[in-house]
C-alpha cells in the first residue's frame, strides 16, 4: 500500500473541517497551518514511541587535537544502541573494530581518575564542561560516557597518540535510533509504521480543530483515544526491555 503523502493529509483535515479545496500545501494559509501542525505531531510521535525501524549506522563525528577522547553524536541520532572504534595497533594495519562500552559517568570518572598525571601515558584534558580529566594516550578506547544527558558529546577512557592525534570519525561505529524528519513539501510521507501513521493523523486533526476551529468534536476525540491506546498496546510488543544501558538524548 502506497504510503499517504503530507498533501494527502492536509487535504484530509482541511475538508473535514469545512475549508477550501487545495493543490498544495502551499495553496492558503490554513493549509500551511495544518502541514506545520502535522509536522510538528510526527515529531512528538517519534519521541514519544519506540521507532525501531528507524535504526541506523552512522559514524560519530571528531572534535580536535585538544580534546582528543571527545566525539560528537551524529545530527539527529535520538538514542546510540552500541559504539565501536577500529583499535588497530599501527596506522596502516588491519582494522579492528571492537565494542566501546558505555559506562554512567560516576564509574567513568571512578576509572579515569585513577590515571597518574605524573605519567608520560596520561593526558590532561580539559572538557567544554570545564571538568579536567586524565586519559591514557597509549591505547584505543574501553569506555566512554556521557556527561550531561542534554550533550551532544561522548567522552572516552583514552586514545592512542601513537596512531592519531585524536579518535576519528573514519574509525567510529555507532548503531542507534535516527529521529527523522518531515520537510514541507507536497510529496512527504511518514516514515513510520502504520499504526503510527494514523495516530499521527488523528492528533494533527485534533490539534488542528483544537487550535484553528471551534475546538475538538467528540467523535474526533473519541477516534484520537482509541489510536492512542492502540499504539501504547503495539509499543509495549515491540520493546525488549526496559532495562537498557544507552545514552537516551530525548532528540
Amino acid at each position: 500500500m502506497a504510503k499517504i503523502t503530507l498533501l494527502e493529509i492536509v487535504q484530509d483535515i482541511l475538508s473535514d473541517a469545512d475549508s477550501d479545496d487545495v493543490n498544495s500545501i502551499n495553496d492558503t494559509v490554513e493549509s500551511d497551518q495544518c502541514a506545520r501542525i502535522v509536522r510538528d505531531v510526527y515529531k512528538q510521535i517519534c519521541n514519544l514511541h519506540d521507532v525501531e525501524h528507524l535504526k541506523t549506522v552512522k559514524p560519530l563525528e571528531a572534535t580536535s587535537g585538544t580534546t582528543p577522547n571527545v566525539m560528537t553524536r551524529p545530527d539527529g541520532m535520538h538514542t546510540i544502541e552500541w559504539v565501536k572504534y577500529d583499535k588497530r595497533a599501527t596506522a596502516g594495519g588491519v582494522q579492528n573494530f571492537e565494542y566501546v562500552h558505555y559506562q554512567e559517568p560516576d564509574d567513568f570518572l571512578e576509572g579515569v581518575h585513577s590515571n597518574n598525571t605524573g605519567d608520560s601515558t596520561v593526558t590532561a584534558v580539559t572538557l567544554s564542561t570545564g571538568v579536567v580529566i586524565p586519559i591514557r594516550n597509549d591505547k584505543a578506547p574501553t569506555y566512554f560516557t556521557v556527561m550531561d544527558p542534554g550533550s551532544d558529546e561522548l567522552v572516552f577512557d583514552s586514545y592512542d597518540s601513537n596512531i592519531e592525534t585524536n579518535l576519528q570519525a573514519s574509525k567510529s561505529v555507532v548503531y542507534g535510533v535516527q529521529a527523522p524528519t518531515l520537510s514541507l513539501s507536497d510529496s512527504a510521507t511518514l516514515v513510520l509504521p502504520r499504526h503510527l501513521e494514523t495516530l499521527v493523523q488523528r492528533e494533527a486533526r485534533a490539534m488542528f480543530f483544537d487550535l484553528y476551529k471551534d475546538g475538538i468534536t467528540q467523535e474526533i476525540d473519541r477516534t484520537r483515544r482509541r489510536m492512542e491506546v492502540r499504539a501504547q498496546r503495539q509499543r509495549n510488543i515491540i520493546k525488549n526491555t526496559d532495562n537498557d544501558n544507552r545514552p537516551d538524548y530525548g532528540r
